[in-house]
């Protein structure tokens, strides 16, 4: 858990000092919430929940579209047939690549790994798990702020299966 930690810092100072001054460069804080939809094994025991997120963007630059982006989400997944629910809690550092040019709207992809506590209600302990997400987003310019759309992948190594879920979130940054 240290070690994630102190490499999400590291990377977070790179990414803000890694360049002469940019103005372009912006620091934003969000929040987002969505649809959580469990997929694989994790699918045949829970059904669609809901998740919330906060997150801490840096957005990237005309001359370096790429930008980083730390995710704090809870992740809340219904148990299907009487079953336990899961609840999944995660922080992750991203890569954001968006794509130039976009005046209305701005494509973008991202990606990143992250710790994952899970924990089914009823169950004695938490598991607590590395993991990675990819997925694709757009994100919209407002006078003031911004919006963003997006749907990812996340797979959790966990013993003895990996799980997985594909959140669909919509968020507002500032």
């Amino acid at each position: 858990m240290k070690r994630i930690l102190v490499g999400i810092a590291i990377l977070l100072a790179f990414a803000t000092v890694s360049a002469p001054v940019q103005a372009q460069r912006r620091t934003s804080v969000g929040l987002a919430a969505g649809a959580a939809i469990p997929v694989g094994d994790l699918g045949d025991g829970t059904s669609t929940g809901f998740q919330v997120a906060g997150t801490l963007s840096i957005s990237g630059t005309a001359s370096t579209p790429l930008g980083f982006r730390i995710d704090g989400m809870y992740n809340s997944l219904s148990g299907k047939s009487s079953g336990p629910d899961v609840n999944v809690w995660t922080v992750n550092g991203n890569l954001v690549y968006a794509f130039p040019g976009g005046l209305t709207a701005t494509p973008y992809l991202i990606g990143g790994a992250g710790w994952y506590n899970s924990k089914a209600d009823g169950a004695d302990d938490a598991s607590n798990d590395l993991g990675i997400n990819a997925g694709i987003g757009v994100r919209f310019p407002l006078s003031g702020f911004s919006t963003f759309a997006e749907v990812r992948f996340h797979n959790i190594f966990s013993d003895p299966n990996s799980s997985q879920f594909i959140p669909l979130t919509f968020g507002i940054l500032f």
